[in-house]
């Protein structure tokens, strides 16, 4: 499926139909169109036709959760930004629902002044980065990330990333050996007015690692710098203690 960057129509999710109507009507006074549906599956089918710019989903539907149809939508490799409504605000739950593919989540009980703010951030997010170059690609050491094929290999083999774990990579590569802090790569990837929760971050570094390091628990490319933020190693820890103990012997011998 492909949308248009002029394109205003938003898909509305829930099956509450006062939610539905209040919603519609704020996305109305913004210059929006709006379509709803109650059930995720009803929402799946009228996708193509729908062909919205944005995707407002409810966690909980009659039929399947909203991190079910998430991940759904994602399998068919349309990559349309999704914020998920919640009653739920736990650690474990922002995870599940962010790792289904969602993009940011509201939890409810929620104004509209915030809900029309995180749907213009979204759609601002996803259009610049539709303005990033396509050819770009970062190298360090055996990790290579080609941002125009959306493609990460590491030690030759390819590496699946959802979109938030991608640009979070891209950011720690751009800045090899430099100590980020999460309120830096909160800015870069979620956006100066992003409003979410910054253990948002740590997720996603817990993702990225368990994907890239030999041992997650105990990271040597992706570290975390005690009370400063997350830094990429250009060479991981393990190589440079080799590299170091190796001069070492090499200057005792003289």
């Amino acid at each position: 499926m492909t949308s248009s960057t002029n394109q205003k129509k938003i898909m509305l999710v829930d099956d509450d139909a006062t939610i539905i109507e209040t919603l519609a009507y704020n996305l109305k006074r913004h210059g929006f169109e709006s379509v709803s549906f109650s059930r995720g599956m009803e929402a799946l089918s009228g996708l193509d036709d729908a062909d919205p710019c944005l995707i407002v989903l409810d966690w909980m539907l009659p039929d399947v959760t909203g991190p079910e149809v998430v991940k759904l939508i994602r399998e068919r490799a349309c990559e349309v930004p999704v914020l998920m409504l919640t009653g739920r605000s736990s650690p474990h739950d922002i995870a599940h629902g962010l790792s289904s593919g969602a993009d940011d989540y509201l939890a409810k009980p929620f104004s509209t002044i915030e809900f029309m703010a995180r749907i213009q951030a979204l759609l601002r997010r996803t259009k610049k980065d539709k303005e990033v170059s396509s050819d770009s690609k970062i190298t360090i050491g055996q990790l290579l990330l080609d941002e125009g094929a959306r493609r990460v290999t590491f030690r030759g083999q390819p590496v699946d990333l959802s979109p938030k774990e991608f640009a979070l990579l891209k950011v720690l590569m751009s800045n090899a050996d430099k100590t980020l802090s999460t309120d830096v790569l909160l800015n870069k990837v979620w956006g100066a007015d992003y409003q979410g929760d910054v253990k948002t971050v740590a997720v996603h570094m817990r993702w990225l690692r368990q994907k890239l390091e030999d041992d997650p628990k105990n990271p040597t490319l992706l570290e975390t710098v005690h009370r400063s933020g997350y830094r990429l190693n250009s060479v991981e820890r393990k190589e440079q203690e080799v590299a170091k103990d190796h001069g070492q012997e090499h200057g005792k011998t003289h």
